[in-house]
């Protein structure tokens, strides 16, 4: 009896020592480029307007993607010739038992941040958040980075 008690602490004691370890979360998504462009009338029109028009262009390849509170960065790539895809992977503490799922925030931006052509800076961050639990494999909904154009229509 003392013996079967002995080796059910021995056991408990290494799958606490081996569950004490840090483990991983893979996110996988896409970031793509696009743009916003806000069309209006001038000058002296009562009836001003403004009308957005988004233009999403595909994959960012070279975009940045990390959890906020991780140093782990990921950039998007060219992968089985889909740009813009990532894979991030970050390292978290173990839990054991079966942990409920947290939630974590993830930003998007562009190193340069200017579409080719262009000399403007533009590193505005976009953020998504991703429910998940340490050991998982999460896809993120794609991130779109955008930027802004201003389009006088008409009026005097």
């Amino acid at each position: 009896m003392r013996k079967h008690f002995f080796f059910l602490i021995l056991t408990g004691a290494v799958f606490a020592v081996s569950g004490c370890g840090d483990q991983k979360i893979v996110f996988n998504g896409e970031i793509h480029r696009g743009e916003i462009t806000y069309q209006y009338q001038i000058a002296g029109d009562t009836n001003t307007e403004v009308v957005e028009v988004l233009v999403d262009y595909g994959g960012w390849e070279g975009a940045c993607v990390k959890e906020i509170s991780h140093p782990e960065v990921a950039y998007a790539s060219n992968v089985s010739g889909k740009q813009g895809q990532y894979r991030l992977e970050i390292k978290v503490p173990r839990k054991l038992g079966f942990p409920s799922a947290d939630t974590y925030t993830l930003q998007a931006w562009a190193p340069s941040g200017a579409l080719p052509g262009e000399t403007s800076s533009r590193n505005e961050k976009i953020s998504n958040y991703a429910s998940a639990r340490p050991g998982e494999n999460v896809y993120v909904r794609p991130f779109l980075l955008v930027y802004h154009t201003f389009e006088e229509t008409g009026g005097e």
